[in-house]
């Protein structure tokens, strides 16, 4: 062999014109050959996919795994490496691999082929991958993602473990951009209060920007039961969450006198107002008690104050609440947020709330000026021929340091309830209440917007619970009982637990001889009234009846039971409503 190399050689190298067309096809043969015998190493020389529990094996040699995402994190160290470690399994092992110079990272759920090197540090064994070759999947191996509401996931959290899932929702706590591991509650409503489901969620890796509490959110990821603290959780990548934008976030005004609150909205932005100071450059609040927390203003500020001095002015400002460690105080960062410079009574809604917390004085000193106050309605307040006493709030729904205004409102000549968390618009003036020792708005005039939804209540909330519902409009399942004197009662069904039930007309759907013995839903307002009989105090639905979205005289309750359609009165378009049909015995679903 090395002779018939030795000879081709030869020939190659020698000059002799009369063989120059003899070494062209020499030189193309050698070519073909080595460029087969490349060929040839590498597909002998291809890693293989191994199962991962067998990795171990494998030690300092370059192979192939297969297996489905469940997590990754960039920049793992917080370097400005450009590495992404990403977990996959096989169901016979669980491997992270450390990518450098990564590429476009799959949705979780995915099944992907990585090729890499293993190695094992400290009886770690993981995988060493470098370039956008080193992962491959295609289309088909995409997950199909579920989208669900977080109501499908708490009825039944076992049916999803092995689903790649997406949920909105609105998340409980603001999420900072360069945090690698968060724990946050994904909600079904903005107000903590007002939710009825809410489910954790484990972020891994950077968000890239801020993403404020309240805001409505776009999660996919994978559900599991977390033993140690019992309960489920979401596992979600931070990069992947989606945020809408154009969903408004609540921004809570701090109340100096309760500082004790402000822990709640730490990293969150905030509304404060109070005086500036300004000590060279030490920026400082100052509240209406004297209370001082630090300042970090922007600069847009610094050049504001450099025009005209807003040393010891009045400011209402918005920013992100911090924790000073060195200064041991509460500091408000203005980077964060805008603000919005002096205030007077000509200002806009907001210039007047901060005016009651930052400047109260100058309020109680001009009882005849008016100004416009948007809010929400406390507690129900009910019609009244009176003058009747109420609280304005600042948030729609309970949350830690909420603002309560109180006021006066105007006799009512309308039948018309003012329902808890119910927007309102006031023309009001503010005044001094001698009695409660107290700011007191009193309201000249106003608009209120649309009624809240419902509250849902359940039986095993118990009393104290549903005292929180007091007055207040709730849905309550039950099944409605006549007793022998005509009084109507609401029955938890299979107990004897039951509560008073008044009907909002004579004519109830629910009450009538088709709806009878069926548990339905029921829509009321919940009192609490006097019984004379064991001197004590009772719950009451009164006005209640149950829903009827289309009017057929079909509750939507006994719709779902025939499986009609409860936002169509003929469901199957023949010219007779559904009730008709039911009562006829003919079926109400089809035409024939």
């Amino acid at each position: 062999m090395a002779d018939i190399l030795k000879s081709m050689m030869d020939k190659i190298t020698d000059d002799n014109p009369e063989t120059r067309g003899q070494k062209l096809w020499v030189m193309f043969a050698l070519a073909v050959l080595l460029v087969a015998a490349m060929n040839y190493y590498a597909l002998v020389r291809e890693p293989e996919i191994i199962p991962m529990d067998e990795l171990v094996e494998f030690n300092n040699e370059v192979v192939k795994v297969e297996g489905k995402i469940i997590s990754w994190r960039e920049d793992p160290w917080n370097s400005g490496d450009w590495e992404t470690h990403v977990i996959i399994t096989d169901e016979t092992a669980v491997v992270e691999v450390r990518w450098s110079r990564p590429a476009e990272i799959p949705p979780i759920g995915t099944t992907v082929i990585i090729t890499g090197e293993v190695a094992e540090f400290q009886g770690n064994i993981f995988m060493r991958a470098t370039g956008s070759g080193a992962m491959e999947w295609s289309q088909d191996d995409l997950p199909d993602v579920v989208e669900l509401a977080i109501v499908d996931v708490a009825m039944d959290p076992e049916k999803y473990v092995d689903e790649v899932i997406t949920l909105t929702g609105y998340i409980g706590e603001s999420i900072p951009p360069d945090e690698m591991f968060v724990n946050a509650d994904l909600r079904d409503h903005p107000s903590y209060g007002n939710s009825e489901h809410q489910i954790k969620l484990n972020i891994r890796s950077n968000v890239g920007e801020w993403i404020e509490s309240s805001s409505k959110i776009q999660v996919t990821g994978t559900v599991a039961y977390n033993q140690r603290e019992l309960n489920w959780i979401m596992s979600v990548q931070g990069p992947e969450i989606l945020v809408d934008r154009n969903h408004p976030v609540d921004i809570t005004r701090l109340d100096w006198g309760a500082e004790s609150t402000w822990s709640y909205q730490s990293g969150n932005l905030v509304n404060i107002a109070g005086y500036v100071q300004i000590s060279g450059e030490e920026w400082s609040l100052r509240g209406p008690s004297g209370t001082t927390i630090c300042l970090n203003p922007s600069q847009e500020d610094i050049i504001s104050s450099t025009n005209a001095s807003w040393d010891n002015t009045f400011h209402d400002i918005q920013g992100r609440l911090m924790w000073s460690e060195s200064d041991s105080t509460w500091c408000v960062d203005a980077n964060q947020g805008t603000p919005s410079g002096s205030l007077d009574s000509s200002e806009t809604t907001v210039s007047l709330l901060a005016l009651l917390s930052g400047n109260p004085v100058e309020l109680i000193e001009n009882p005849t000026e008016r100004y416009t106050l948007s809010a929400f309605i406390k507690y129900p307040i009910e019609p009244s021929v009176e003058d009747v006493n109420g609280y304005f709030v600042d948030s729609s729904g309970y949350m830690p340091g909420q603002t309560t205004i109180a006021a006066t409102f105007p006799a009512q000549t309308s039948t018309q309830w003012l329902e808890a968390g119910q927007q309102i618009s006031a023309n009001v003036s503010v005044t001094w209440d001698d009695e409660d020792m107290r700011i007191r708005l009193q309201v000249h005039d106003y608009v209120v917007g649309s009624v809240p939804s419902a509250k849902n209540l359940l039986w095993d909330d118990g009393a104290t619970q549903w005292g929180y519902s007091r007055n207040q409009m709730v849905n309550l399942d039950g099944l409605a009982v006549e007793d022998d004197s005509g009084d109507w009662w609401l029955q938890r069904e299979g107990t004897n637990q039951s509560i008073q039930l008044s009907t909002a007309a004579i004519s109830s759907i629910g009450t009538d001889s088709l709806h009878n013995g069926t548990s339905m839903t029921w829509t009321g307002r919940m009192m609490q009234i006097e019984d004379v009989d064991s001197i004590s105090l009772v719950f009451q639905l009164i006005t209640a009846d149950v829903m009827d979205s289309d009017g057929d005289g079909l509750s939507d309750d006994l719709e779902s039971i025939y499986g009609t359609n409860p936002y169509n009165p003929d469901t199957d378009g023949d010219g007779s409503n559904d009730r008709f049909e039911i009562e006829e015995d003919t079926d109400p679903n089809s035409a024939n």
